[in-house]
C-alpha cells in the first residue's frame, strides 16, 4: 500500500536527455542513489497498479545499469528480470519499453561475441549461447503483440521468435476466420427458417383473408335475403 501510495518512490516529474541514441532519465529517487535495492520489488503487493509502478521501477534500474555499463551482464538481468513478472503485463507502453530494452541487450551481445570470437577464433562458445538462450526467454516473456508492428522491424531482436509471432497471429486469424464461417452458417441457416416461418404465416394470412371474403359475401348473402322476406 505505501508503495503505491508513493507512486512507487519514482519521481514526481523525470527530465529526459540523450542516451545512447534513447532517452535517459535523470531524475533523483531513492531507486538511482541505492536507498532502495531492486531486489526489494520482490516484496511487491500482486496487485495490478503495485506491478505497474514496479515494472517502472524495474526497467529505470536495468536502464541506468545499461547506462553506467554496471551489474550489466546477462545473468544479472535475467535475475532482475524476473522481478518484473512481465508474463501478465499487457501495457502496451511498457512492453514497448521492454522490447527495447531487450534489443539493445541482444544488440549488444552480438557484437560482444562478434569481437571475442575475432580475438579469439578458439574461444568456448557455450557462456555465449547460455546467456542468448537467457535473452530468448526474456523476449518471449513479453506480450509482444500488442505492439506497433513498426516496433518490430528491427535487427536486433530474435528472428525466431519474430516467426513465432507471425506464426501465431496467422493461426490465430485462421481460427477467427473458421468461426466467422461458423457463425455466418448459423446465421444464414437462422435466416433460412426465418424465412419459412414468414412465408408460413403469409399463407394462413391469405387463407384467413379468403376467408374473410367468403364470410362477408355470405353475410350480404343473407342480408340480402332478409331485405326480400320483408
Amino acid at each position: 500500500a505505501v508503495f503505491v501510495l508513493h507512486g512507487g518512490f519514482l519521481p514526481s516529474e523525470e527530465e529526459t536527455c540523450p542516451r545512447r541514441g534513447e532517452h535517459w532519465q535523470v531524475a533523483e529517487c531513492p531507486w538511482d542513489s541505492g536507498d532502495l535495492d531492486l531486489p526489494l520489488l520482490q516484496h511487491v503487493p500482486l496487485t495490478e497498479d503495485a506491478l505497474h509502478l514496479s515494472r517502472r521501477v524495474l526497467l529505470r534500474g536495468l536502464f541506468r545499469r545499461q547506462h553506467a555499463d554496471v551489474e550489466n551482464d546477462v545473468p544479472t538481468i535475467v535475475r532482475l528480470w524476473a522481478l518484473g513478472r512481465w508474463g501478465s503485463c499487457r501495457d502496451a507502453a511498457l512492453i514497448s519499453e521492454a522490447f527495447s530494452f531487450l534489443c539493445i541487450c541482444w544488440r549488444s551481445q552480438r557484437a560482444k561475441k562478434a569481437l571475442a570470437v575475432g580475438l579469439e577464433p578458439d574461444i568456448d562458445n557455450c557462456h555465449w549461447i547460455q546467456d542468448e538462450e537467457s535473452l530468448f526467454r526474456m523476449f518471449a516473456d513479453l506480450q509482444f503483440w500488442r505492439l506497433q508492428l513498426k516496433e518490430l522491424l528491427t535487427p536486433w531482436a530474435p528472428p525466431q521468435l519474430l516467426a513465432c509471432h507471425v506464426a501465431s497471429r496467422c493461426k490465430e486469424l485462421e481460427m477467427q476466420q473458421v468461426a466467422l464461417l461458423e457463425d455466418n452458417r448459423r446465421n444464414l441457416a437462422e435466416i433460412n427458417r426465418l424465412r419459412q416461418a414468414v412465408s408460413l404465416l403469409h399463407n394462413k394470412l391469405e387463407v384467413s383473408d379468403t376467408r374473410s371474403v367468403q364470410n362477408m359475401q355470405k353475410q350480404a348473402e343473407v342480408l340480402e335475403k332478409l331485405r326480400s322476406l320483408r
